[in-house]
């Protein structure tokens, strides 16, 4: 079926792009007459050989009858026999296949020409080795657009809700502007405050990982968010507020100034609607982990927390300053700081259905999180040039963190015959504080002979963290299984980390073909975790041994790697190896035992880049790694902070072993304006990290990490962009297929999980001068099983679709309507929600300028809002409704400012 698909893709784009060509027509003026000028030639000669191609010859009214000839680059040649002739060199791009040699005036024949004009188009979109490169203007868009409003309209590039960037399937790690990172790397602030007229080009590339921290991953997407040569001069910036006088608010300010190499920038936001809750990249930005108990979800290949950052009634503050500078010719200065603060309110229900050989039960949850998080954090990068050679780089990072949160939860099991067996109640309060500090230092030592490189690197990495929480639980049995029984106890952890990591890597140029690769990495990392637990149900304390311990994790990592390059203009081929050895001591100082483990692996590598063209690329990587287990996961003491769930680490873990691979292919073709991509991920994990879990009598879990084989993932997606009906629309498609296979164990027995799903959609898109409208449908169809239970296959869909309208009327005003149904099926009763999200907003904007926007926001005007999902691990389904903000109306005024007193608008104004 999808090679049928790629087929058909393929005939569609070579049928839209046959015969491309390159149309010439215009008129010339006699300006002493003041007339057209008749009898007039235009020739067009091709460059290469100055062969003529095509011309033609003015009428009466000295206007030319169109020509087309094929696209290639032409001296196009005006010739009057009473005028001396008039030459261009005219160089069409893809998209640019039409040009009009306006009221064109020959010279006198007296004057002697010296100048040859010469007239050239930048392509959309462009590969520059292997640096995909968007040029902004090329892609329209509103007035007063942003970054991300931007990025939106690019072929093959995708933004979510909460601000993180898919490009060609895979997510963007980094987000730079001008080559350096932006307010500490929080890709938003960028990409929602900077205007998209700033932007001369996006440029998406991989890059090497500079962190040498074991585990990492060797190579980073990531955009590069050129600006204007007009953006780095002078001031620019906007302020905006907006609130429904009750309760809603939000208010920014991003104010950025360049005088010559300098550049400062300064940026605040304050708000409690869901537009401005906190990033996918703040959990880790800020250090905000002390609200999440976040556990590896196979199916999904992503972490998963306890409590919802997604959902939920949020309050954020966010602040900083940037500062960047150049000192003399050798040295260049940037750093930023950020505070922020997020206080989030959560409300969700889940339902839990566990499947046994013999048996099923469902666990009913209903729970509410209050949690406040603070971060700090501080970047500086020094770099400067010891040499013409030699350049030595200096990268601080500092964060510093608190939280606190309060967790309530309410528990109903219910049996096969839908009878409650027991009830639990839990208040889980807990505070934390947590510091964080590495430095990288790194020398790059060029030689005189061309691509000779030789890199040292140093980074110590220093975290300090600290929590205390305060427990207290009511268990009730309803059929006198055991006696009803309440518990308070005070929980104290602490976790210090130190490491040192350090690297060489020597590059040498065998010919101007080839070069090798040679590399070594130290890594030394000492971890200790101590938990102590008190019972204060009498009112006294008292030590809880079992509850308690402390435990040291050292490890010592040797890895050795060569690595052989072949890079031509059309092609670059790598292949690598590493050999690496693990030295590790696990030392339980509660009782004195102590696990030594020596491991040796040898971790190969392979990619290959194919550059097709300029607007096309073809990618492939294989790649081996080895994931240690964390001090949390080996720590041998028992986590009652969810007594129905209870979990102990395991000493004996092993590191894990995995391979990965990914295809990939994408193409654009201005003409037609047609672009593609597709890919294939794939990968399996031997001795992976899973769970052994074991039940009681009553539903409780006791979970275990353990090292288990048989896991594997693979994953194939594909989508694109095709003009409708001769250009009238523009439709976009996309196609994911997943399929998953996870082990564990569940009293004792072997549990293989299986997921599989089909994720379709289409949009159709309408640009126009006075408006823009789309239309949108997605389907998501996902069949899962497990070897315990034949009740555990159930398979559940979700269908949607949405609209969106921007209507420009006179006067400046302008409306945005967008709406969105979703149907949820298949589910457990009570979670099959169907909802219809409708949004609405009228703008009018002031000044000649243009650059004082008004807006009435209107937001779930059906106030239907709600956050429903599902997933599935070992021998659970668990379906989940939180509550999130519904209906609210904002009253909104935004001020752009800029030292240029132009116009901030879209091209298409």
């Amino acid at each position: 079926m999808a090679k049928r698909l790629l087929f058909y893709l393929f005939l569609l784009t070579s049928f839209l792009s046959y015969g491309q060509s390159v149309r010439l027509t215009g008129n010339v003026n006699d300006t002493v007459a003041k007339q057209g000028l008749p009898n007039t030639i235009l020739m067009a000669l091709k460059f290469s050989d100055s062969s003529l191609v095509a011309y033609s010859r003015s009428n009466k009214m000295g206007t030319f009858k169109s020509i087309k000839i094929p696209l290639d680059t032409y001296l196009v040649i005006l010739s009057h026999p009473n005028f001396s002739d008039k030459t261009y060199l005219l160089a069409p791009s893809k998209n640019d296949t039409v040009f009009n040699f306006k009221n064109i005036v020959l010279p006198p024949k007296s004057v002697t020409l010296n100048e040859v004009e010469i007239i050239a188009g930048k392509d959309k979109t462009y590969y520059k080795g292997d640096t995909l490169i968007f040029t902004a203007d090329s892609f329209k868009t509103r007035p007063n657009a942003s970054v991300e409003d931007l990025l939106k309209k690019l072929p093959g590039v995708s933004v979510d809700a909460k601000g993180k960037i898919t490009v060609q399937g895979k997510e963007v790690d980094q987000v730079l502007v001008d080559g350096d990172e932006f307010f500490g790397g929080d890709p938003t602030v960028a990409t929602r405050n900077l205007n998209a007229t700033a932007v001369e080009n996006i440029q998406v590339y991989d890059k090497k990982n500079e962190s040498t921290e074991e585990g990492k991953s060797e190579t980073q997407k990531v955009v590069n968010l050129q600006l204007k040569d007009d953006a780095k001069k002078g001031y620019f910036g906007k302020v905006s507020g907006a609130s429904d006088f009750n309760r809603f608010y939000e208010g920014e300010l991003l104010f950025n100034k360049f005088k010559g190499t300098r550049k400062a920038s300064v940026f605040g936001l304050a708000a409690n609607t869901p537009k401005q809750a906190f990033n996918w990249r703040d959990i880790d930005k800020y250090g905000l982990t002390g609200e999440q108990n976040w556990s590896y979800d196979e199916d999904s290949e992503s972490w998963r927390g306890t409590s919802e950052e997604k959902a939920g009634v949020p309050q954020t503050i966010k602040s900083g300053f940037y500062f960047g500078d150049k000192f003399g010719k050798k040295t260049k200065l940037n750093l930023d700081y950020t505070f922020n603060q997020n206080q989030l309110s959560v409300s969700k229900q889940t339902n839990t259905q566990f499947f046994r050989t013999d048996t099923t039960y469902t666990n009913a949850t209903s729970y509410t999180t209050v949690s406040q998080n603070q971060g700090q954090a501080f970047n500086f990068k020094l770099t400067h040039k010891l040499d013409s050679l030699t350049e030595l780089f200096i990268v601080p990072k500092l964060r510093y963190s608190t939280s606190s949160n309060k967790n309530t939860q309410s528990d109903l099991f219910i049996s096969e015959n839908l009878d409650t067996t027991r009830s639990t109640q839990i208040i889980n309060k807990n505070s934390s504080i947590g510091s964080n500090m590495d430095v990288l230092l790194k020398l790059k030592r060029n030689f005189k002979k061309k691509d000779r490189l030789l890199t040292l690197i140093y980074q110590p990495t220093y975290e300090d963290n600290e929590s205390n929480s305060n427990l207290n639980t009511n268990y009730t049995f309803f059929n006198n299984q055991e006696k009803n029984l309440t518990t308070a106890q005070r929980k104290r952890q602490a976790h210090y980390k130190m490491e040192h990591n350090a690297s060489v890597i020597w590059l040498e140029p065998l010919s101007k073909k080839t070069k090798i690769e040679l590399s070594h990495n130290f890594s030394q990392n000492h971890n200790n975790t101590t938990r102590s637990s008190f019972d204060v149900l009498t009112g006294s304390d008292i030590f809880i041994d079992s509850l308690s311990n402390s435990f040291n994790n050292t490890r010592l990592v040797n890895r050795s790697g060569a690595k052989f390059i072949y890079d031509v203009k059309k092609f670059r081929v790598a292949l690598g190896s590493s050999f690496r050895n693990i030295y590790q001591e696990n030392t339980n100082l509660s009782t004195n035992k102590k696990l030594v483990l020596n491991a040796n692996n040898i971790l190969p590598s392979a990619s290959f880049i194919y550059r097709i063209s300029q607007g096309s690329n073809l990618n492939f990587q294989y790649s081996t790694s080895s994931q240690q287990p964390d001090v949390t996961q080996m720590q041998p003491v028992i986590d009652n902070s969810d007594p129905n769930r209870l979990s102990v680490g395991n000493p004996n873990l092993k590191p894990t072993f995995s391979h990965n691979g990914n295809l990939n292919y994408y193409f654009y073709k201005g003409i037609s304006d047609v672009n593609f991509y597709g890919g294939l991920n794939f990968g399996t994990t031997n001795k992976q990290i899973s769970y052994t879990t074991s039940f009681d009598e009553q539903g409780r879990a006791l979970t275990m990490p353990v090292n288990v084989d048989g896991n594997y993932y693979g994953n194939l997606y594909l989508g694109g962009g095709v003009p409708m009906f001769k250009r009238f629309m523009k439709l976009y498609y996309s196609l994911n297929a997943n399929h998953n296979n996870n082990v564990s164990i569940v009293n004792g027995v072997n549990t293989i999980s299986q997921s599989s799903g089909l994720n379709p959609s289409i949009d159709l898109q309408k640009q126009h001068e006075k408006f823009d409208a789309g239309l949108n449908a997605n389907y998501s169809y996902n069949v899962t099983k497990t070897n315990v239970s034949a009740l555990s296959t159930q398979p559940y869909y979700t269908y949607g679709f949405g609209g969106n309208a921007l209507i420009r009327f006179p006067k400046k005003f302008h409306i945005t309507v967008d709406g969105k149904y979703t149907n949820n099926g298949n589910r457990t009763a009570g979670y099959n929600l169907n909802y219809f999200i409708l949004n609405a907003a009228i703008f009018k904007t002031f000044l000649k300028s243009e650059n004082l926007i008004t807006s009435i926001e209107a937001n779930d005007i059906l106030n239907q809002n709600i956050d429903n999902q599902r997933y599935i691990s070992s021998n659970q389904i668990v379906d989940t409704k939180t509550t999130i903000i519904k209906r609210y109306f904002l009253l909104k005024i935004v001020y752009k400012i800029n030292s240029q007193k132009t116009k901030e608008e879209g091209d298409d104004e």
